[in-house]
């Protein structure tokens, strides 16, 4: 679980450790959350206060590679920022979006495409709770048949191929 750089990210951690906190403690579903550089201490040390005690999650101030922690997960939670997004598309990896909508609704928008297509799931902003959260987390986890087309990652390669023939084209 991750919220970017962490500034906004309190409520969508706070809303999936109070879901999970919810869970019979038969269901275990192991969970590093990212706080992100940019979470307020008090932020911090509210969430640690309070769920510290859920002994299948680990906390973390910042991760250096999250490629990494993406790699290796089960399914991810997140807001929807470019990068992070962009991350789990070349990893064609499952993913819960929960994005921000305010100030501006960039976020909202790339999740709302995105999960039509059957890339991410998507939660809006105005749905996120616990139950809900959890549930969408307990369903990415099961097996699905459902087999999502890949999506094609070269767009840079082509920009240059593009170019190169304008360009000649200019020239003749």
């Amino acid at each position: 679980m991750t919220t970017g750089g962490g500034g906004d990210g309190f409520a969508l951690i706070r809303t999936y450790l109070e879901g999970l906190a919810e869970l019979p403690r038969s269901t275990a579903l192991r969970t590093t959350v990212v706080f992100g550089p940019q979470m307020s201490l008090p932020d911090r040390e509210g969430l640690l206060q309070e769920f510290g005690y859920l002994a299948d999650v680990s906390f973390m101030d910042f991760e250096a590679d999250l490629a990494k922690r993406y790699a290796a997960a089960d399914v991810v939670v997140s807001l929807a920022g470019y990068n992070t997004v962009c991350e789990l598309l070349s990893f064609a990896h499952r993913a819960i979006l929960v994005p921000r909508a305010e100030p501006v609704q960039e976020q909202l928008i790339r999740a709302r495409l995105l999960a039509a297509r059957g890339y991410f799931d998507l939660i809006e902003p105005r749905d996120l709770k616990p139950n809900i959260l959890i549930a969408r987390v307990l369903s990415a986890l099961k097996p699905t048949p459902t087999v999502v087309p890949p999506l094609d990652l070269d767009g840079l390669p082509r920009v240059v191929q593009r170019t190169a023939a304008l360009l000649e084209q200019e020239v003749a």
